[in-house]
């Protein structure tokens, strides 16, 4: 019974995480013996040495960003009541947010964490994929010249909006549970998806 509990507290993501390596670290041997899985190690140790400390600043940045803020102000513009305009405040914002993983992610993951929806975070992050000015000016348009960055640059315009619609929907699908707002000191409810879902899931066991 505890063991069945402690498997549904675990991070879920972090499951993920796991069986993804153990099931890389298993074909490697299978394909190269420990030589191989050895070199594996290396390769992870390589990119950990060079990377740890950007990652680490990035996570920083994201922190401070969560606590500078305002959680309101959010919960307004990129909120899960903010429909169709979050979604489009999300898509666009991307336009002008470029920059590498390591220091992205975490700017995104504080804006979620400070009350956004999923339908806008999907958005921003689908955005800022595609459609981010830096990767057209700086990378695209010097290799490939203007015609064809800028062909591909305004279809994507499109793309972001229509993936933070269906994105929602499909979270929704995926949680069986509706988004909720943000925390108030009105209501309590929770400030974000994960902490809603957490809540219905400790309900239903408590019944």
């Amino acid at each position: 019974m505890k063991a069945g509990k402690l498997w549904k507290k675990l991070d879920k993501t972090l499951l993920f995480l796991v069986v993804l390596v153990l099931i890389a670290a298993a074909a490697t041997f299978w394909k190269g013996r420990w030589q191989l899985l050895f070199s594996g190690f290396k390769q992870t140790a390589n990119i950990f040495k060079s990377m740890w400390f950007r990652i680490l600043l990035g996570i920083t940045f994201g922190g401070f960003i969560q606590v500078l803020i305002p959680g309101p102000l959010v919960a307004e513009w990129l909120g899960p009541a903010s429909g169709l305009k979050g979604i489009l405040i999300g898509s666009y914002v991307g336009i002008i947010m470029s920059g590498p993983p390591f220091v992205m992610l975490p700017i995104i993951a504080s804006i979620y964490k400070a009350g956004a929806g999923v339908g806008p975070i999907i958005a921003l992050l689908t955005g800022q994929g595609l459609i981010g000015l830096e990767m057209l000016i700086v990378w695209q348009i010097p290799f490939f010249g203007v015609e064809l960055p800028l062909a591909r640059y305004i279809v994507s315009l499109f793309i972001p909006p229509f993936a933070g619609l269906v994105g929602a929907a499909v979270f929704r699908l995926m949680t069986r549970s509706p988004q909720v707002s943000s925390k108030t000191a009105n209501n309590g409810q929770p400030d974000d998806v994960t902490d809603a879902v957490k809540a219905i899931s400790e309900k239903e066991e408590e019944a």
